[in-house]
């Protein structure tokens, strides 16, 4: 697994990198500006904390690589402010320093036992930097980094001024994130689910970076939301964080949290985190209670940069007399390139209703074509919601009995209640919607 730690630094962030392995992380150094956006580069410590020796460096394409992200948590609401394009590995050292015996091998692995060292300086080399795009987050499988330079902040952590200014965001609280994908690590271990952890940042007058706290190890920022969603250190016991396994293929959080606002009206916040899926998340979908009417629909993500080939359209919502729905402008057909929830990165979904929340089924469409096709959630969601489709035999919870009626029902089907993920079919897909609900009905 990956971890970051370190003492504290001046504009730094954090990274990790795993399979038998923890991180930590170093510092930046100074600010680079252009036309009101920030660039920052973050030191790492990385240590091999697991059985075998880590693949490293430019004999293997580079791998691993670690995206930096940035967030800034405050109303409640916890959103991604800025990204950088994926660093490379270069080459291990073999020093101590990780709590267990350094077996002393490097270069073009980092060995058992044994922490490699990165500043922000050379972290920061724009020719090490490569396109998040890439990188198949869930195989590892990644192209060499592209070299070359552009802008004193091209392919460096990007984050916008307004969103660091303290006039605008007085009482906000900043995060740095890294999440790390390696060769090995994924494809062949299958250890890509671990590899992300956070560490709070404080924002200063020339708007550097100074890592505070602690690293949170193996925990994505998701989780700030959650553990200082009602101020610094004080959780929010509003927000829920559930994981979810896309099918066999890569793990996303949803973060959910309800909140009543006055006059009747409640506020319902959603955040989905992609850490490990290459198929990505196209579509959003959240219950709402027939005759609820829902306002102050919104949606946020974060712009990649430098010429990364993703697409920075806004996904188009949609307001049913059931649902709230959000979409990827174009599907992977119509654009591979559209903008989705890809690896290392954090969306935002909200709108208030006149319906106190109950617990409903959302639903989070896949971008690329696979199966299942559609994967089921348990949320805070408006009004009197099924909140158990999954409880095939109304026998007051979902469980095993639910996968047997499935199984009695399997295949084609129109509009059969067995057919969960709405494909048209009774399969797999409908097991993982049994799976993702499990437990005592309300």
């Amino acid at each position: 697994m990956l971890a970051i730690d370190g003492p504290p630094a001046k504009a730094t962030i954090i990274d990790e990198k795993r399979r038998r392995r923890g991180a930590t992380h170093d510092t930046l150094g100074h600010t680079l500006t252009l036309d009101g956006i920030h660039a920052y580069a973050l030191g790492t410590h990385t240590c091999n904390i697991g059985n075998d020796n880590l693949l490293w460096g430019n004999q293997h394409s580079g791998t691993p690589v670690v995206g930096f992200n940035a967030f800034r948590l405050e109303n409640n609401r916890l959103v991604q402010v800025g990204m950088s394009w994926a660093k490379h590995g270069t080459g291990a050292a073999a020093g101590p320093g990780c709590g267990l015996p350094c077996n002393g091998q490097g270069g073009s692995v980092l060995g058992i036992g044994c922490r490699d060292v990165y500043g922000s300086g050379f972290n920061g080399l724009q020719s090490i930097l490569g396109p998040r795009s890439d990188v198949n987050a869930w195989t590892g499988a990644l192209l060499p980094a592209p070299g070359g330079s552009n802008t004193e902040i091209t392919r460096r952590l990007q984050i916008k001024e307004t969103d660091l200014d303290a006039a605008q965001h007085p009482d906000a609280l900043y995060f740095v994130e890294g999440v790390y994908v390696a060769l090995d690590d994924a494809g062949i271990f299958g250890n890509a689910n671990n590899n992300a952890s956070y560490r709070r940042v404080t924002v200063g007058g020339d708007f550097s970076l100074t890592t505070v706290d602690t690293t949170q190890v193996s925990t994505p920022a998701i989780f700030a939301w959650e553990d200082h969603g009602n101020g610094l250190n004080m959780p929010d016991p509003l927000v829920e964080v559930k994981t979810l396994q896309l099918g066999f293929e890569g793990r996303v959080f949803v973060a959910a949290r309800a909140a009543e606002v006055g006059g009747g009206q409640w506020r319902y916040d959603y955040a989905i985190f992609n850490l490990s899926s290459d198929r990505s998340i196209g579509g959003f979908r959240v219950p709402v209670a027939l005759g609820a009417t829902v306002s102050d629909v919104g949606f946020h993500d974060v712009d990649y940069h430098s010429g990364e080939l993703y697409d920075n359209t806004d996904w188009t919502t949609n307001v049913t007399p059931a649902a709230v729905e959000w979409t990827s402008p174009q599907s992977f057909d119509e654009n591979p390139n559209s903008n989705a929830v890809r690896w290392g990165t954090m969306y935002n979904y909200w709108f208030t209703a006149n319906a106190s929340p109950d617990l409903g089924l959302a639903h989070l469409t896949p971008f690329k074509p696979g199966t299942p096709e559609v994967i089921a959630v348990s949320v805070r969601s408006p009004g009197v919601i099924i909140a158990c489709a999954a409880d095939l035999n109304d026998n007051g919870a979902v469980d095993f009995a639910d996968i047997l009626e499935i199984i009695a029902a399997w295949g084609p089907c129109t509009a059969c209640a067995e057919d969960l993920d709405a494909s048209g079919d009774v399969g797999f897909g409908d097991i993982l919607q049994v799976i993702a609900a499990w437990g005592p009905c309300p």
